[in-house]
């Protein structure tokens, strides 16, 4: 240890470069210390405020002190001792800390109030009022860290920082909080801000209630950016997620359709939607193979049904309506083909009652796969071919088809 005598001597020199020595030396007399935390040089104050043994009664002074480097020196200094301190006025040292700590996270200069903010955000004693003051910070690069994770902050101090947000992104740091409740949710949703909204939509531990989820589903539709998030979101419910299949981006449907999480009914209304978007309609270009492709991925999710038949009919899809009457009958794709080339009604009728279509669908399929003459007689209606006469036919197509 520096001795006094020493120290006194360096003191009375006047020398800076000795005195900055003497001012970060961890074993000076805490009298010397004491005495430089006035210097008139700011490197020797910093130095002080550096010295990890710079006694706790430099604390305060050294908060206030006019250089901003001195003050940085301090913060720094206080933020490693933070984790370790006591509750305020439980000892000496734990009160002057605190005091120089709320001092300085009211700094005029952002720095100093980012340090301070970083070293008690995760803090579970710090001051409530020294956490308050950060997490009402204009800079975000202060309140962010404390509004997103200090445990000091309660249910009622995040609905008062949504209701009266000192900057619009305050909204956004209490978005991004985990595990925030369903009431901060609401104020967040209520208060409209999309950024704020999307930020919730994204953080996965928040609490939102299942009317919130469908209100925000409905918005969606039109805020697209919303959807990605939505339809990755944990404990969708069921109810939200079928809605999404209806309008959401298509790269996001394989996604909402692979989801493990939903009641079967669910996932089957949603299979469903998934198929109808992706392979309801024809594509530019659209070769008879991947007609026949659509068809399979429609009749897989359930969806290849009377209403889907009557649409493709009316669209003129003729390779898709063989492939789907092919898969609906239950026959080869090439006894479809047959009956096209020989134009036969009758077939056609019987393949539209095996596949279980009515009649107005099966006569918009007949007239797109088998167009009578201008002399001929209407389609002959499904109900009109007999049991029997179904049987033979279909034996007579795969004989017919197989030659």
């Amino acid at each position: 240890m520096t001795d006094l005598t020493r120290a006194a001597r360096i003191l009375e020199e006047g020398d800076v470069t000795g005195r900055e020595a003497l001012a970060a030396d961890p074993a000076a007399p805490p009298e010397a210390l004491y005495f430089l935390m006035s210097d008139r040089v700011a490197s020797v104050r910093g130095a002080v405020a550096r010295n990890p043994s710079s006694p706790f009664q430099t604390f305060g002074t050294l908060a206030a002190d006019p250089d901003d480097g001195v003050r940085g020196a301090l913060a720094a200094r206080l933020a490693q001792l933070a984790p370790g301190l006591g509750e305020p006025q439980r000892d000496r040292l734990a009160d002057a800390a605190w005091g120089a700590l709320a001092r300085l996270a009211e700094d005029t200069a952002e720095d100093i109030r980012i340090i301070i903010a970083e070293a008690v955000s995760t803090l579970p004693d710090a001051p409530r009022a020294t956490v308050l003051a950060l997490a009402q910070d204009r800079a975000m690069r202060v309140a962010e860290p404390v509004i997103r994770l200090s445990p000091m902050l309660t249910e009622e101090d995040l609905l008062s920082l949504v209701a009266a947000p000192p900057v619009a992104e305050t909204l956004t740091a209490v978005a991004r909080r985990p595990t925030i409740s369903e009431r901060v949710a609401d104020a967040l949703v209520d208060s409209g801000d999309d950024t704020a909204i999307t930020a919730l939509l994204l953080n996965d531990s928040a609490a939102i209630r299942e009317s919130t989820l469908d209100a925000l589903v409905v918005q969606a539709a039109e805020r697209t950016h919303w959807q990605a998030p939505l339809v990755k979101r944990p404990a969708l419910p069921p109810r939200a997620a079928v809605a999404l299949s209806r309008f959401v981006a298509e790269e996001l449907l394989a996604p909402l359709a692979a989801r493990t999480d939903l009641p079967a009914e669910a996932s089957a209304t949603i299979r469903r939607a998934v198929a109808v978007r992706l392979a309801g309609r024809a594509r530019p270009g659209e070769s008879a193979s991947d007609a026949g492709e659509r068809a399979l991925i429609l009749l897989r999710a359930g969806a290849l049904d009377d209403a889907a038949m009557l649409r493709a009919a009316r669209a003129a899809e003729a390779d898709f309506v063989k492939s789907a009457l092919a898969a609906l009958a239950g026959v080869p794709l090439s006894e479809v083909e047959h009956v096209v080339v020989t134009r036969c009604n009758k077939s056609i009728a019987g393949l539209c009652r095996r596949a279980s279509l009515s009649e107005a669908t099966a006569e918009a399929v007949a007239m797109l796969l088998a167009p009578p003459a201008p002399t001929a007689s209407a389609s002959v209606a499904p109900s009109l071919v007999g049991d029997g006469e179904l049987r033979w036919r279909i034996d007579a197509l795969a004989r017919a088809a197989g030659r």
